[in-house]
């Protein structure tokens, strides 16, 4: 089997043709014909990630976010960034990257997040746009103290930025994996008790959550790290080797 129908049989769930039109979803170097022997997955290409891989006997790494992301007029081999291109090259490393069109598609990326924090009756977030990147469904009542120990737990997030009102019950959650800024005012338009998204700036949390809802920051990296073990499990039923994950834990950030 070649990499290239991996990767088209993945396509199938998740289509490319989803992504946004600013992302870089798809191969981001490597020889799509080559024979496909085992592979890694991880949120991002990490160095460790690589030396996983070739300890592993992979030739295919599947990336959620895109290691090339903006145009490259020069590669200058000397810079840290391009030294993991260069390991990937010289032991015949194929990349690709599934990015928002992961995260749009029915049983992807912001599904599997739903499912993991317990949501029922999850539907599209978004008013405007379908599928969407957002989500949101229904819990039974609960403290909202109790459901944040909860997400917490299941996100093994190292911590959580969480603004409003903290004191009342939730059952109705909103959801958006990685930055999700764009999607507050859906889900508060859509009388949400809570939207658990990352990258949430300081200014917008406070304004925001003054409209009612309580806004949950677990980090981009715990908000989506939980889809490679969906796709390792896919991954094995696809390809004759054998799939690996890659996790550099949630360490992107430090609560002191």
């Amino acid at each position: 089997m070649e990499i290239r129908e991996v990767i088209e049989k993945l396509a199938e769930r998740y289509p490319f043709d989803l992504q946004e039109s600013w992302d870089n979803s798809g191969l981001q170097v490597g020889n799509p014909i080559n024979d496909v022997k085992n592979v890694l997955i991880s949120l991002d290409l990490e160095e460790e990630g690589i030396d996983k891989a070739i300890d592993k006997g992979c030739n295919l790494i599947i990336n959620h976010h895109p290691y090339l992301f903006n145009g490259v007029k020069s590669i200058d081999l000397s810079q840290n960034f391009y030294k993991k291109l260069e390991k990937l090259i010289k032991n015949d490393i194929s990349v690709y990257a599934f990015h928002t069109n992961l995260d749009m598609a029915d049983d992807g990326l912001n599904d599997n997040f739903a499912a993991i924090l317990g949501l029922r009756e999850v539907k599209p977030l978004e008013a405007s746009e379908f599928p969407g990147l957002g989500r949101y469904g229904f819990i039974d009542k609960i403290p909202a103290r109790d459901y944040l120990n909860f997400v917490k737990e299941k996100l093994q997030a190292s911590g959580l930025v969480v603004y409003g009102d903290t004191k009342k019950e939730v059952s109705k959650i909103a959801l958006c994996g990685g930055a999700g800024r764009d999607v507050i005012e859906d889900a508060i338009a859509k009388s949400c008790d809570m939207i658990i998204t990352g990258d949430v700036k300081y200014h917008d949390g406070m304004d925001l959550a003054n409209e009612g809802i309580i806004i949950v920051d677990p980090g981009h990296y715990a908000s989506e790290n939980h889809v490679i073990y969906k796709l390792a499990e896919e991954v094995n039923e696809i390809i004759p080797g054998e799939a690996f994950t890659y996790a550099k834990g949630d360490n992107f950030r430090e609560f002191y």
